[in-house]
């Protein structure tokens, strides 16, 4: 017998249980070997693309993540439970003759009983290890099932993200845009009913990204549909009433409460809300504002100090660069 096979498998079955546990149940982030193995198909799909946000080939990444991951689940309880069978050469035997199964028989033994499939032409070789088999029957359909199901939720969760995308992209294609279409000429009114809409979906939006951290992989090409770049509109549109000011209406309450909304979606993307440049971009809107908002002013009051409001215009074109994307997809109404 190889002794040594049974704790190698053990452990391997203690991480594979574990990356499952924390990425499916654990609603505060994926477990590290996901996250790892996300992280380098994402960088190789990144490196086909040239790094281009537009390139579609980047839109079939979020899907072979997801399949790579339930892949990897599988795989890794079929070698846990391989290597414990293959430390007993008596562990499994062939029905017909009763001689002891080789290699690949047991690697096979596992793989069937694993998914149920049950042919016969093999069994357990002992009462031992037929109590092992219902365990590892067991364990198999709770945390299989577990990794399929897994599916359903976080392609809702695309959908819904989409949905944020394109409901953003109807305020405004450009932070600018997002102004001036939500100015009647006295106030912002035509923004406040879906700004307060806007405020939920944001909140339901970073819960999600906390429950399936895979969704920041799910990419498309279109601006109409591309998260990042959406949410880097709506922030600057909102950096632009900050620094300007420009609701002074009883219902500017609004536009603070859509603010903590998105620091609350900042906290869920910390690792991807990073800076990627050595300074914020320009920040120049006033003589692109209406008539009416730049008469309050004696001249432009330009950027504001706030060493925190330049620090979170930087996070923010690190973020949208890490899809792809550049600042002029950002201001520029495309």
């Amino acid at each position: 017998m190889s002794y040594l096979l049974i704790p190698l498998g053990i452990f391997i079955l203690v991480i594979a249980l574990i990356d499952i546990f924390k990425t499916i149940l654990y609603i505060n982030g994926g477990g590290r070997l996901s996250s790892f193995t996300a992280r380098k198909i994402w960088w190789v799909y990144f490196k086909i693309a040239r790094g281009k946000g537009k390139a579609p080939i980047l839109n079939f990444a979020g899907g072979t993540i997801l399949m790579a991951l339930v892949a990897m689940w599988i795989f890794l309880i079929w070698v846990g439970y391989s290597l414990i069978y293959l430390s007993d050469p008596n562990s499994v035997v062939e029905t017909s003759t009763g001689e002891n199964a080789n290699f690949i028989g047991n690697i096979y033994y596992v793989g069937y009983t694993l998914t149920s499939l049950g042919n016969g032409d093999l069994r357990a070789g002992s009462d031992f290890w037929r109590i092992i088999s219902n365990i590892m029957g067991m364990n198999s359909m709770i945390f299989i099932s577990l990794g399929i199901s897994y599916l359903l939720p976080v392609l809702q969760a695309v959908v819904d993200k989409r949905t944020l995308a394109v409901y953003i992209y109807q305020l405004g294609r450009s932070p600018k845009e997002i102004i001036n279409k939500g100015f009647n000429g006295e106030d912002f009114s035509p923004l406040y009913s879906r700004l307060q809409n806007l405020e939920t979906m944001l909140l339901k939006h970073g819960e999600h990204h906390l429950a399936y951290p895979i969704l920041h992989y799910f990419h498309t090409h279109k601006r109409s549909h591309n998260i990042r770049l959406n949410l880097a509109i709506l922030d600057e549109a909102l950096n632009i009433q900050e620094a300007y000011h420009l609701d002074k209406s009883a219902n500017a309450f609004t536009w603070r409460v859509l603010r903590g909304a998105m620091d609350n979606l900042a906290v869920r993307l910390h690792e991807s809300y990073t800076s990627l440049a050595d300074d914020p971009p320009v920040f120049d809107y006033f003589n692109d504002l209406p008539d009416e908002l730049k008469a309050n002013f004696e001249e432009d009051p330009g950027i504001p100090k706030d060493e925190d409001f330049n620090k979170r215009r930087g996070k923010l074109l690190g973020y949208i660069k890490k899809d792809g994307w550049e600042w002029e997809d950002v201001v520029e109404e495309k």
